[in-house]
């Protein structure tokens, strides 16, 4: 890949890019390259269980900490709980302690980075990697999570124009966090996924926390009576919660961006007792593919910044210059641990658990598991390897969810399910669409692939396709084209007995999946009751950065004042039909709480201005993230470089349903693109009981 440097205007536009804002090269200082890195998927996030007496941690480390320190996390926890909540001494099944703090020397890609990063707090800091531990949770029970937050600033805590440290829409207040289970379907009431709360930092820059969050009027707000940068989370998965592949990341809104950027992200694993004969079940005692198959594979680009004064080498995370790609007029180094930053720095296009193009080893014959996770801010890639022999390639869940089977009553129920198509020319438009679909994977995107090796000994490289080559949804966009792994292929046979599932595995009632939407597509789709426009104004961009909300949904962006209703109003219970597209710009829709079955897409007519009749999928695919489009510039005919702006057309429309259950509360959709959504392109969303036009107690 050619390094490029993109203008800042460029870089708040590129979702799907194959460049940043930063340029795509060598890290700061030469990673040795001499031998391949082997695979590793990150740490599971120790954890505590009730003991009889309360709670204690059942696994210890080398690198544990003593027991009277893990004690305290466990009473902090509970006296959070039992400060801000009814029921705060009900002991949780399982609990987590979640550190969020700047890492002095976090390694990555040969490099010393001054990073914020998640941390399990039971542990040592020193040789914890870079991508945050992985979180289990099992329906039905229980979780608490204690997120504490020591995140240490780099430079101004705001962008230009920013007041009172509160914008809808520009980025700030980049050490405050808070967190989220993406695509979890939990209430969105606190404690639970409330993701309008902040938490301050301990180390927070410029200002105290009474000061700078005191009574601010802004739409978020701190819940704990006890301190404002710890938090109690207590999530009660529901018994039918599907089994699948989640993740985790901070959602305070202007510094969300500045927070992952540089790593903060974490799997979440929703697990189910085996005796329940759930997915994972089904596919380790049909098709002898186990939880010891499994590869966790969390994607990311790191970013950061070379600077000058204390450690040369050390390189360090700059929200402004991320934001902005320039150093503020001086710069004062007490702000920075006494390092400036001086530019962007090299960087991978992408790494996977803070390793670059790691290596699986594999027999002929043998089935992995790799749960994907897109935790990049704005990159779309399609994966698929490259040369002859190269492992096959199925999709088994995405977002989280088991495939639905055929819609067809004919499919062959002995078929494997579901082996991915690559073929960019197919002429049936269902089989393009539903294969495009699954295999595009946007940014907060799940994909669990089954990757079967083939016969033939070797090397094969997992990389991103280019536009055009393969099924995708990216059509005015270019989607990432970077290594993600290399899998090795042994001489050796695989002695496992493994095989990919059939149709008819996925057709068994005891897999769990939402609640399904009240609809029949019987030949005609229902009439949309939500319609969702993602927009880019490019007249609010005064140079390169907007003077005005330029990143808008519905031409509305975020509103944070306390006590305004909310942008969108759902009711429990209701099935609503969404048509989501974009006019400008790539975006990613991602709504929180209830997954939507996305039943199809509809072309656009460039000619006709109208979008087509609409190409249903062969199933439909549950998800609570998706992409669109828009296609625009000179990849219209006849327009001109100058006009660029001006000639954008819609893409693809994605049409969904979704039923609102369970759960009432105040929540967000977004564009996952995070510095569209930090720059003002997120809408609140309340579900309301219908009956009281109000929301049940939590």
């Amino acid at each position: 890949m050619t390094p490029t440097t993109l203008s800042r205007r460029a870089f708040l536009k590129s979702t799907a890019g194959t460049t940043f804002a930063l340029a795509l090269a060598t890290p700061l200082r030469a990673a040795n390259t001499a031998a391949a890195t082997p695979f590793a998927s990150p740490a599971d996030l120790a954890h505590a269980r009730p003991n009889g007496t309360g709670m204690a941690f059942i696994e210890k480390f080398e690198e544990t900490l003593d027991d009277e320190h893990l004690e305290f996390l466990i009473e902090h926890w509970r006296q959070h709980m039992d400060a801000n909540f009814t029921g705060g001494d009900k002991v949780p099944d399982v609990f987590y302690a979640l550190g969020c703090e700047t890492r002095p020397h976090a390694p990555f890609n040969g490099a010393s980075l001054r990073i914020p990063a998640y941390v399990d707090m039971t542990k040592a800091e020193i040789g914890q990697p870079i991508v945050g531990p992985t979180l289990t949770m099992q329906r039905g029970q229980t979780t608490g999570v204690l997120l504490s937050n020591a995140i240490r600033g780099c430079g101004a805590d705001a962008i230009p124009g920013v007041k009172d440290n509160m914008s809808g829409w520009k980025p700030h207040d980049f050490t405050s966090t808070n967190l989220h289970t993406h695509g979890l379907h939990v209430s969105p009431q606190a404690p639970s996924d409330d993701v309008l709360i902040i938490l301050d930092s301990k180390n927070k820059p410029h200002s105290d926390h009474a000061a700078h969050h005191g009574n601010h009027g802004a739409h978020h707000t701190i819940r704990s009576a006890l301190d404002a940068t710890s938090y109690a989370y207590r999530y009660e998965l529901p018994d039918d919660h599907p089994v699948g592949t989640f993740w985790y990341h901070p959602h305070k809104h202007g510094s969300v961006a500045a927070q992952v950027g540089p790593g903060m992200a974490g799997a979440l694993i929703v697990r189910a007792p085996e005796s329940e004969n759930d997915f994972d079940t089904l596919l380790a005692d049909t098709c002898k593919i186990t939880k010891a198959d499994e590869e966790v594979v969390v994607l990311q680009s790191i970013t950061y910044f070379e600077t000058t004064g204390g450690d040369a080498e050390q390189g360090v995370f700059y929200p402004y210059g991320y934001y902005l790609s320039e150093v503020e007029h001086n710069f004062d180094p007490s702000t920075c641990h006494g390092l400036t930053p001086t530019k962007a720095a090299s960087v991978p296009a992408m790494s996977v658990n803070g390793q670059v193009n790691p290596v699986i080893t594999m027999d002929q014959g043998e089935i992995k598991r790799l749960r994907f996770v897109n935790a990049s801010n704005g990159q779309t890639i399609v994966p698929q390897f490259v040369g002859e022999g190269a492992p096959e390639v199925y999709a088994i869940a995405v977002d989280g969810i088991a495939l639905m089977p055929p819609t067809t009553l004919d499919s062959d129920p002995d078929a494997e399910y579901f082996k991915i198509d690559y073929n960019a020319d197919n002429p049936d438009a269902e089989a393009y669409w539903t294969n495009a679909e699954l295999i595009t994977l946007a940014p907060g995107q799940r994909l669990d692939l089954l990757v079967k090796a083939g016969t033939t000994a070797g090397s094969f490289q997992l990389k991103g396709a280019a536009k055009g080559t393969v099924p995708m949804v990216v059509q005015g966009q270019d989607p990432n084209t970077a290594d993600i792994l290399t899998v090795t292929v042994t001489t050796d046979a695989s002695t496992k007995e493994q095989s990919i599932p059939t149709i008819d595995l996925f057709r068994k009632e005891s897999i769990k999946r939402p609640v399904p939407p009240a609809m029949n597509i019987d030949g005609v789709w229902p009439a949309a009751t939500q319609s969702i426009e993602f927009k880019t104004i490019e007249e609010n961009f005064k140079g390169s950065y907007p003077s005005k909300p330029a990143f808008v949904v519905n031409d509305q962006y975020f509103d944070v004042t306390v006590g305004d209703p909310a942008q969108i109003q759902l009711f429990k219970g209701d099935t609503d039909i969404w048509n989501v597209y974009s006019t400008n710009d790539a975006h990613i829709f991602h709504i929180h709480i209830n997954s939507f079955q996305a039943l199809g897409r509809s072309v656009y007519d460039v000619e006709g201005r109208v979008y087509l009749p609409p190409v249903t999928y062969k199933m439909p695919i549950w998800r609570d993230t998706i992409y669109v489009d828009s296609v625009g510039g000179n990849k219209i005919p006849g327009t001109s470089p100058e006009k660029k702006y001006d000639t954008y057309t819609p893409g693809t429309m994605v049409t969904m349903a979704s039923k609102q259950v369970d759960f009432t509360g105040e929540f967000v959709l977004h564009c996952h693109n995070l510095f569209h959504e930090d720059n003002g392109m997120m809408l609140t969303v309340s579900i309301l009981d219908p009956k009281t036009g109000g929301t049940d107690d939590a």
